[in-house]
């Protein structure tokens, strides 16, 4: 029943509330390791800059010494409104089956596509390094495509390694009209 209706509102939500000159402004990020004997985070911080864009900088370090290539993440979108979150998406994915075929991933192949290009990561498994995302820019073109309201959002990224959750990232941004502030 929740598929159905499900099905029936995101479609109206695109039609009434296309995505044409919104774009997001992060306004903060949480990192949080899940397990200190597995991981830490060296950095974890939103840069803004003069011209209104902004920038995320993380860098996990891995205390596990061998490679890791049982990875499962998953990532929710929330809208906040007041004291509520509302989930727009809730997707989970195989890492090590993405990277061999992330061009069929959904709304993760459309995130980490871009994501992958400003990281250390290689795209494949397993994961033998620390990962780093160096600045990785949000400006009015990034994640513009996506047919959501106005609005407070949180894009909230779990991570399991070796079937354990490890890491916890949330970034909270709203999404305005690109001429009105």
């Amino acid at each position: 029943m929740k598929e159905l209706l499900l099905s029936l509102v995101v479609p109206i939500l695109i039609i009434l509330d296309w995505s044409q000159g919104k774009v997001f402004r992060v306004s903060k990020m949480e990192c949080r390791s899940l397990d200190l004997s597995f991981t830490y985070f060296k950095t974890c911080k939103v840069v803004h800059r003069e011209n209104g864009r902004a920038a995320l900088y993380v860098n996990e370090v891995f205390l596990y010494e061998n490679p890791i290539d049982d990875i499962v993440l998953n990532l929710g979108v929330f809208k906040i409104a007041k004291n509520r979150r509302f989930q727009f998406l809730n997707e989970t994915l195989d890492y090590c089956l993405f990277s061999r075929q992330y061009l069929t991933s959904g709304f993760f192949g459309f995130l980490m596509t871009p994501l992958l290009r400003i990281s250390n990561v290689n795209a494949t498994c397993p994961l033998q390094q620390n990962i780093t995302f160096n600045g990785f820019p949000v400006d009015e073109n990034t994640l513009k495509e996506i047919p959501i309201p106005n609005g407070v959002y949180m894009f909230h990224l779990r991570a399991s390694m070796m079937k354990k959750w490890r890491t916890d990232v949330k970034v909270y941004a709203t999404r305005v009209n690109k001429y009105t502030e």
